[in-house]
């Protein structure tokens, strides 16, 4: 009989709310089984292999772009070949002709132009040549939507992981899981990377602001919501634990950064990739705790880490991935391990729901695990990896298609054995069951017919192009209020002398005192978003997505507030708006303090600018409050105030004496430049030097500083700093909507968040165990204040 039958891909199916327990029934696994058992063996093979669908384009290869993983190769020729809208030639070429169960976009991926009804064409393109496949199953669309739909412009991005930590709210971070869910369904997909559930233990991590908490147990509450949000949206939709098992664990100076080529063209690291020693009580205590509410919850997929525990590389480790995850911990349909480690007192299994169980392979990771790539998947599958995520010759030359090739070869020889491969498959399909994206066709018996003979030629499943999210949700204004509900929930005020937070508002738009706003992260959406957004590292500046800067929000509550720019004073302006309608004023204006300053260090400036082979000039602006403006200026490398700080005794107002309501205040938003995984790696957990000495100079001028952080992980305070400024406000990395910190500053909203890890002193407590004694702020700390108005 027919192996499917293709439905009008208008057609929409199984809408209904994801199930509460992705169990799936008896029929469904009959149903699983007799797709499998007419499967082929390339068909199988199809469904284990995740290729990036820019490899699907007869386009460059990354790699011959040089630098083409960093920011810089965003606009570049090669970016705009790889993403080019695919035909459906090629999607069938690709997807059509191997059968491939599921495909990803990574970092950066997206279609031309980057909109939904794009995203939407394109999942629909590979998914109809899936349907018309010989396998005929639909496939499972995969993107990083780690803090909303991170790869589209315009979408709703959210605080990244380290905010929502501090956030205690689980139910908020639910909700934001399920607004993220929505916005990538509305691109096509299926299948999200998110949440992560490592515990980091070391500030000096490039992931450490993808980890909710250095907590396990918050970590383990916040994942489980996070998973209730995604699998429960609406629409067809999986969630996927992330990366088994103690990658936030590793040791410094173990880290080697190796993505398959990628990794050739840059340093190695500290501690991304490295290697977790620990033995069994701390593996299960600290890092194997946060994936059991998770699994509890019914998430359907889980990642495997890039690193290594106890020297032995995680995906290639049958003991973690098929002893301890799969069999242990109940992920279902396993094939029992040979050596079963004992089970923990901790752990009730009668409490966790048995769950559809797929294990997929971090991007590029099986060629880390042999010397050859036949060596290396053979030893990642048996191990229990069921899906291997590849760039598959998006870097180098190792094609998917190769890889399959091999895959199919180490079966044939008997190196992965054939159970293997159904155990692999039958994981899939029971996904694909569980999302509503299979079902059994309805059989069509005439009355007093031949059942047999109708089963026989009645389709085995229904098939048709899963369905799609609404559009008009990207970016809509109830995401973005969820959105800054919950950037205002995540900040933490680590100090508030004199309660000098919230700043009062003033009457009419006109402040109650003087209020200047600087620093390097005042007026950049990039450095709020951070890494994997719109690209893997990140991006700078405000032109690739929509968003509200920190600087635009305050000046939508105060107008009259002043800013100096923290980036290059030398680039050229332009006005704009942000998604709120609020003026964007980018020309550079400053106070007559700062004029004043610029006045004392105009010679200076310029013969430093002419001897560098740059010009400087500036005009005052007229007018009874005198503005500089100024035209063009230093190298855009430097911070014109900070340079002019660094370099030239400066004259500020000092305090009136009127009392604190009529006290100058400056806000110093300073804080990381984006970054992703290895390339976050640090040594010192340091602030911008040009940032702090302006915060230090604007304090003793008789300013009242209010610090506030855009970072990733908690940064060192230099006392001679931390004794100046009169409060920290810490906003972490809020994503697009930076009005919810505007909120905070003037007593919108509460300052309710609290740290979900410790501040260190001084580098020597990175590691989360040296700030067991003593840390600079305690792991749940955070002032409060109240909202007023």
């Amino acid at each position: 009989g027919c192996l499917h039958r293709v439905i009008d891909p208008r057609t929409r199916i199984n809408t209904h709310i994801y199930m509460a327990s992705p169990l799936t029934s008896a029929d469904d696994e009959a149903l699983i089984e007799e797709i499998l058992a007419r499967l082929t063996l390339r068909e199988k093979l199809g469904q284990m292999m995740q290729p990036d669908w820019r490899t699907f384009r007869s386009a460059p290869k990354l790699s011959e772009a040089g630098a083409a993983v960093l920011p810089a190769w965003a606009g570049s020729a090669v970016k705009r070949a790889l993403n080019a809208p695919l035909t459906d030639e090629q999607c069938d070429r690709s997807v059509g002709r191997h059968c491939l169960g599921s495909v990803l976009g990574g970092g950066g991926a997206c279609p031309t132009p980057n909109e939904p009804l794009a995203w939407q064409a394109q999942a629909a393109a590979m998914q109809r040549a899936a349907l018309r496949a010989s396998s005929g199953l639909p496939l499972l669309v995969c993107n990083d939507s780690v803090h909303g739909q991170a790869n589209l412009r315009d979408a709703t991005l959210f605080p990244h992981h380290i905010g929502q930590g501090c956030m205690r709210d689980e139910g908020l971070v639910e909700e934001l899981g399920a607004l993220a869910a929505r916005e990538s369904a509305a691109c096509g997909i299926n299948w999200i990377f998110s949440p992560c559930a490592a515990v980091a233990l070391d500030l000096r991590w490039g992931r450490t602001y993808e980890s909710f908490s250095e907590d396990p147990a918050l970590c383990g509450r916040l994942s489980a919501a996070e998973v209730r949000g995604i699998q429960r949206c609406g629409l067809p939709m999986a969630a996927c634990a992330k990366h088994w098992v103690a990658d936030g664990g590793t040791a410094l100076g173990t880290g080697k950064f190796d993505m398959g080529g990628i990794g050739k063209a840059v340093k190695s690291f500290g501690l991304d990739q490295g290697n977790a020693d620990c033995d069994d009580a701390e593996l299960r205590a600290t890092h194997v705790a946060p994936y059991l509410p998770a699994l509890a919850e019914g998430v359907l997929t889980v990642m495997v880490s890039y690193s290594s525990l106890n020297g032995v590389k995680c995906h290639a480790s049958r003991a973690l991935v098929t002893g301890l995850l799969k069999e242990e911990l109940g992920f279902r349909g396993v094939v029992g391990s040979e050596e079963r480690s004992a089970r923990p007192s901790f752990l009730l299994l009668h409490s966790l729901r048995s769950s559809s169980g797929v294990v997929v392979s971090d991007y590029n990771a099986v060629q880390q695990c042999g010397g050859s790539y036949s060596a290396a998947v053979c030893k990642v599958v048996n191990a229990g990896v069921d899906i291997v995520m590849t760039a598959g010759g998006l870097f180098g030359d190792l094609t998917w298609r190769r890889q399959l090739e091999e895959l199919e070869a180490a079966v044939g020889r008997g190196d992965v054995p054939a159970e293997r491969v159904d155990d692999a498959v039958r994981r899939v399909l029971r996904v694909k069951v569980a999302c509503g994206l299979l079902r059994r066709a309805a059989a069509s018996t005439p009355a007093g017919g031949d059942a047999a003979a109708a089963a026989s030629r009645c389709p085995l499943f229904d098939a048709a192009v899963p369905p799609m999210g609404d559009a008009a949700c990207v970016g809509c204004e109830a995401h973005r209020a969820a959105a800054r509900r919950a950037v205002a929930k995540s900040c933490v005020l680590l100090v508030n002398e004199g309660g000098i937070l919230p700043l009062p508002a003033g009457e009419g738009g006109r402040p109650a005192a003087e209020l200047l706003v600087t620093g390097i992260a005042a007026d950049s959406l990039g450095r709020q978003c951070g890494g994997w957004s719109l690209e893997w590292q990140g991006c700078e500046g405000n032109a690739f997505t929509t968003g509200t800067t920190i600087a635009d929000a305050i000046r939508a509550v105060q107008p009259g507030a002043r800013l100096v720019s923290g980036r290059a004073a030398g680039r050229q302006a332009t006005d704009g708006r942000t998604a709120h309608g609020h003026a964007r004023t980018r020309t550079r204006t400053h106070t007559q303090a700062y004029a004043r300053a610029h006045a004392h260090a105009h010679a200076r400036a310029h013969a430093h600018a002419r001897a560098r082979g740059h010009s400087h000039a500036a005009t005052c602006a007229p007018g009874p409050a005198p503005r500089l403006r100024l035209t063009t200026c230093l190298p855009q490398d430097v911070d014109g105030l900070a340079w002019l700080l660094a370099h030239a005794p400066l004259s500020f107002p000092q305090a009136p004496s009127a009392g604190a309501a009529s006290r100058p205040v400056a806000v110093v938003v300073t804080g990381e430049a984006p970054y992703a995984e290895g390339f976050g790696d640090v040594e010192e957990l340091r602030l911008p030097p040009a940032d702090v000495r302006a915060a230090v100079a604007l304090a003793d001028a008789g300013w009242a500083v209010v610090l506030l952080l855009v970072t990733g992980r908690p940064l060192l305070l230099p006392p001679p700093l931390l004794s100046r400024v009169a409060a920290v406000l810490v906003a972490w990395l809020p994503g697009t909507e930076g009005d919810g910190v505007a909120d905070v500053l003037f007593g919108r909203a509460p300052a309710t968040g609290r740290l979900s890890f410790s501040w260190p002193h001084a580098m020597d407590q990175a590691a989360a165990a040296a700030r067991l004694k003593g840390p600079l702020f305690p792991f749940g700390h955070g002032l409060q204040t109240r909202a007023v108005g």
